[in-house]
Parts: structure tokens; sequence; C-alpha cells
């Protein structure tokens, strides 16, 4: 099953490379930020992992706008939108170093003060090996995800640039695909400075309009993930899922959602020992939750219940997470995973078909 792990991780490094880049940049700009803080100890079994500080160093490149998707966003000011290049020190030998890509947007609260959002991949030095690194349980895999939210402060503004404060938690995790994988929570304070540049992008066409405004939508997706069970690059047991989902516009940045999902899960043959019929490995699943709307791009944040065959291990309630990309007026692709008691389990990659209700 290595090469099913091989292409999931891949097609979701391109999958956030296309989203990474920024669209119809006016004015670029550069910025440089230092970070320290601490990997968050949130699994007993990290205490022993953390030793140190951590440390980062970061630079990012996008530009700051109000018009298109962003205007929805900006009743306190510009959008940041762009891509940061990053190098994090987990503070001791058993975590290693974090080199990452991410997309980001920063969505004013204040003309001066901004919630930021970002998702991207990074890769590690120090994955587990049972030989080399039998202490380092974080990370199972050199390619992980990475997943950021922070907020920031410019405390100085000049006609050039701007210098800034903040506080982040920035997790990465390779979303069950091999273990151990308990994951990287970076907790960091970081001070930032930042400067306009001449347009580095040339100016960009869209095929129309992105944002789509009808009051109700509804959608179906097909997905395919999978996941590792017990020993550190054991069996990958394949997942196959459909969603269906209703939402309801409430801003034009937002919408709530009310979703179903059945899944076919071949992991749960793991913790039976006579063989499972095909209906014993349908887990029927509810979601609610809301969806943030960034122009072509759709983070949508759920609650979910498992109602049939819950898997014994993780129970029924979960957090699910999906990144979504418009390549079209009427489909999309997914990106997404589920998680079990903060944990990341079943990441996935899948089409979204969208057609609209009319109001």
């Amino acid at each position: 099953m290595e090469p099913l792990r091989i292409v999931v991780q891949w097609i979701g490094f391109w999958l956030c490379a296309a989203v990474a880049v920024p669209l119809n940049a006016q004015q670029s700009t550069w910025s440089v930020e230092i970070s320290s803080g601490f990997a968050l100890p949130h699994r007993s079994e990290m205490l022993a992992l953390v030793t140190g500080h951590s440390r980062g160093l970061a630079l990012r490149h996008g530009n700051w706008k109000k018009d298109g998707w962003r205007q929805n966003w900006s009743q306190h000011g510009s959008v940041w939108q762009g891509v940061q290049m990053s190098l994090l020190d987990g503070g001791s030998h058993e975590l290693g170093m974090m080199s990452s890509a991410m997309w980001m947007v920063a969505l004013p609260i204040h003309s001066r003060f901004h919630v930021e959002l970002g998702s991207g991949l990074a890769w590690s030095t120090a994955p587990y090996d049972p030989i080399e690194r039998p202490l380092s349980i974080a990370i199972g895999t050199r390619l992980n995800a990475g997943i950021h939210i922070g907020t920031a402060v410019q405390v100085f503004q000049y006609e050039t640039g701007w210098v800034s404060v903040g506080a982040g938690l920035t997790h990465f995790s390779n979303g069950a695909l091999a273990l151990p994988n308990l994951g990287l929570n970076n907790l960091h304070l970081r001070i930032q400075a930042g400067w306009n540049a001449k347009r580095c992008f040339p100016e960009r066409v869209t095929d129309g309009p992105v944002d789509r405004i009808e009051r109700w939508q509804w959608a179906v997706a097909g997905r395919a993930g999978a996941r590792d069970i017990n020993l550190p690059g054991g069996t990958l047991y394949p997942t196959v899922s459909t969603g269906v989902y209703v939402q309801k516009r409430i801003k034009a940045t937002a919408s709530w959602v009310l979703a179903l999902d059945i899944a076919h899960n071949q992991s749960l043959q793991q913790f039976s020992e006579t063989p499972l019929s095909t209906a014993d490995r349908l887990q029927l699943g509810s979601l609610t939750g809301i969806n943030l709307h960034f122009g072509r791009g759709h983070l949508m944040l759920l609650q979910g219940w498992i109602w049939t065959n819950p898997d014994q291990a993780l129970g029924r309630r979960h957090l699910q997470a999906v990144f979504a990309y418009d390549t079209s007026q009427r489909w999309a692709i997914e990106m997404g995973l589920r998680s079990f008691r903060l944990r990341a389990d079943y990441p996935f990659i899948g089409i979204r078909f969208q057609p609209s209700i009319p109001c």
C-alpha cells in the first residue's frame, strides 16, 4: 500500500501549490518574521519530547487588496493573501526541524488587528524511525500537512511598510497516513517586519465570478482516503465515502451547513476477529457546521457523529475540516480529514459537484 500513501501525499502537495499562488497582485509585499514558543504537549506521550523552546524564521510574499472576493472581508481594512515559507526548530532532537510552505490570509478585525489562517505542507527532518530515531514519536513521515491560525497587530505603519507583533498556533500532522502521528502543535509569539515592493505577478483575468451568491445550495462529493493502524508503517487501509451537503448562505463570507456522509471503512476489519461484510463496514454520519468563502477557496468546519458501525478505538463524535477549491462554477476539488479525540484520522481527497437551487 506504499504507492497509495505516496499518491495521496503528492496529490495534496500539488493542490496546496495551486491554491498558494497569489491572485491579481496589484502591489506586492514582502515580510520577514522571527518567532519563539514551544511545542504544545497535547498528549502525555509528548511530555518527554518538549525539552526546549521552539524557534522559527519565516518569509512571506503576497498583497493587500479590497476588491474581488476580498471585498466581503474588508469592512475594517484590506485583506492580505499570499504564501509563507518558514523553518521551525521544534526545540529538541526528537522533534527536529520542520520546513513548510503555506497559503495564508490575514483578515482585518480592526484597521491594525488581523486574524490569520493558513494551510499547506511541511517537511520534517526527524520522522520516526525504529532504528535511527526510536524516540521521535510525534511525526511518522517526512511529508506532512500544516494548519495555522494566529493574530497580528501592526504597531508601526509607514508608507513603505509596517511592523507587527502577534501570536499563533501551527499544527503539523500526516493525518494518520503513517504512524506514529501524535502531531506537532507549535504555540508561539512572533515579530514581523514588512515592506511594499513592485508588482511581481502579472494581472490575471478570471473566467467570471467565483463567489456563488445563491441563498440555498446543495452539493455532492465523492472521496477516497486511507489510514494506518497500530504498528508504525503497517497496513494502509483505504476508505471511500460520499457526502451530501445543504448550505444556507447567511452572508457573503459564510454559510451554515448540514451534511450526510456514508463511508466504506476498510479499517474496521482490524477490530473484528471474523470477516466483516460490506454492510458491516459502512458508516453513516451526520454533520453540521459552517463554510467560510475566500473566492475560489472554501473552508468547511463541521461537527460530526457516526451513527452506524463506529470505530471502537475512536468513537462516534468527530470534527471534519474540508478545504475545497473551485475549478469551475459547478466542480471543486476537496482535501480534508476527520479528527477523533483531537487526533488527525482519515485524510481524504475528492471531487465535489455543486449545482445551485434558486431562491
